[in-house]
């Protein structure tokens, strides 16, 4: 009897395959990285050639750990708002522009003149950008027409994938929801999207629900990778939308904070949240019918990893984490506003709350007694009160007194405090920190070959190992200070933006 759900995380900078049983319990995993082409200063790519090999090496090695006669189907969780173009046979004709690619400005600004920004918003529930792969597609036909016009296919990284095991050409609302050009409400191509981009509608995939089972491993794709012939293939979800469902907000108001190197909040909920001040963009849910609107900040764990690097390491010969750690027990005595520091964690702009690209990182109030403590403690809390903008706006939609914390960030204890006291929620951490794309990915994996009876397996899977409760009395200090915080940005935004010119 088949068994096991096998699930890719095509990320950002490699492949992660991992094995879930029928119990939902992880028994095997490995990772393959592939490079990516930075240049000219925000573009982007990738050979989506390197994702296949890594596909290829990746199944091979996980079916070394076991029979490929006992995968029930393969699943996949994918980065998002790419733009791959593939001719008829699937074979790519241009490097695959990636979701940070910001060449197509041009564009973007074409089509809110076409349509209007707020409008624009509320019918994919995104803000135009040239991150997305709609606009990207635009500068493709712009700039080069030679590529534009040989292309069958615009794909996203999972996307294309399958089409290498199945030889089907589709994608999922998720997906199709971080391209721009989706209408949110109706899970389908935007007429008017299509209309004012000027490209051709039959270049963007159909569009099938996350947990359909969208075709089968070919006698080819199984000769390469090791798999067996007719091996259901479901389309999965964008990593937005797995780290959701690993993430156990798979109802409405379930809420949850990610934090790496960046970080978000998302929340479950019935219908998109069309935020009046446009500081929240929704995608589609894997779960049909549902949805995940979302705030991110550009710096969170990113911000912490600077300090360390730039400042502490130049002055100490300690391992890293022992830094870390140091640090972790060093700060957690230290009172609201860190002895009169405040930090703003902009180090690379910022987009919820502010979607301020010329934003800047600051140290405000540092004094001859300021410490190497004082300043760790600020970092926390700055990236606390930022992420406490996008809680605001959830908790004026639905209240809620809980949120799930994931990622490596949820390793930080003092941040944990620090976040807890200035939300008032109680946060609580799975047992599963790093994990939750993959679970994601293979949850609806078992779900859509019947492996797994619903959803809700992803709370047995990953269940919630400590509950951190908010400090009452830090909570109302943190309240007045969050003020300070956001009038520091507001005074200081010119300057960020002068500085730009300089």
């Amino acid at each position: 009897m088949a068994s096991y759900i096998i699930a890719h995380d095509l990320g950002t900078s490699g492949n992660k395959v991992t094995a879930f049983d029928e119990k939902g319990e992880l028994v095997a995993s490995y990772t393959q990285v592939y490079p990516t082409n930075f240049f000219n200063s925000n573009w982007a790519e990738q050979d989506p050639d390197s994702w296949w090999k890594a596909i290829c090496t990746c199944t091979k090695k996980i079916c070394e750990k076991i029979n490929p006669q006992d995968i029930a189907a393969i699943s996949f969780s994918g980065q998002m708002q790419g733009c791959l173009c593939v001719d008829k046979q699937g074979i790519p004709l241009y490097p695959h522009i990636m979701y940070c690619d910001q060449r197509a400005e041009k564009e973007t600004k074409t089509l809110i003149k076409e349509l209007g920004f707020e409008y624009i918003y509320n019918l994919t529930g995104q803000r135009p950008s040239s991150t997305y792969s709609i606009e990207k597609l635009m500068w493709m036909k712009n700039t080069r027409p030679d590529i534009y016009k040989k292309t069958f296919k615009v794909l996203n990284a999972k996307d294309y994938i399958i089409f290498k095991l199945t030889g089907v050409f589709i994608t999922e609302p998720n997906d199709a929801s971080g391209t721009n050009a989706m209408d949110i409400k109706n899970s389908c191509w935007s007429e008017d999207m299509i209309r004012a981009t000027g490209v051709d509608k039959t270049l963007l995939p159909d569009i099938h629900h996350s947990t359909d089972i969208v075709g089968y491993i070919t006698k080819n794709a199984a000769s390469i990778t090791g798999l067996i012939e007719g091996t259901p293939v479901v389309a999965g979800a964008g990593d937005g939308g797995c780290a959701t469902i690993g993430a156990c907000s798979i109802s409405e108001g379930n809420i949850y904070t990610n934090i790496g190197s960046s970080a978000w909040t998302s929340a479950t909920t019935n219908k998109p949240i069309q935020d009046p001040e446009m500081k929240l963009f929704t995608f589609a849910h894997p779960i049909e019918g549902l949805f995940h609107p979302c705030g991110t900040m550009q710096s969170a764990g990113s911000s912490f990893k600077w300090y360390v690097d730039t400042i502490l390491k130049r002055f100490s010969t300690i391992e890293d984490f022992d830094i870390y750690s140091t640090l972790e027990q060093s700060t957690q005595e230290l009172p609201v506003g860190s002895n009169g520091l405040l930090f703003l964690p902009y180090l690379m702009g910022e987009r919820t709350p502010w979607w301020d690209p010329l934003a800047k990182g600051a140290l405000i109030g540092i004094r001859m007694e300021t410490s190497a403590d004082d300043i760790a403690h600020a970092i926390y809390e700055g990236i606390a009160m930022n992420l406490n903008y996008t809680h605001e706006i959830f908790q004026n939609y639905k209240p809620v007194n809980r949120c799930i914390v994931t990622g490596g960030g949820a390793r930080m204890s003092t941040l944990l405090q620090i976040l807890a006291s200035v939300t008032g929620l109680s946060l609580e951490i799975p047992k599963h920190l790093e994990a939750s794309t993959s679970m994601g990915a293979a949850v609806i994996g078992g779900v859509g070959c019947g492996l797994y009876p619903s959803f809700e397996i992803i709370r047995d899977m990953n269940p919630i190992d400590t509950v951190i409760e908010p400090d009452p009395d830090r909570y109302i200090i943190y309240k007045k200070l969050q003020r300070i915080f956001e009038n520091a940005y507001m005074h200081n935004k010119d300057i960020f933006s002068e500085i730009h010119t300089i």
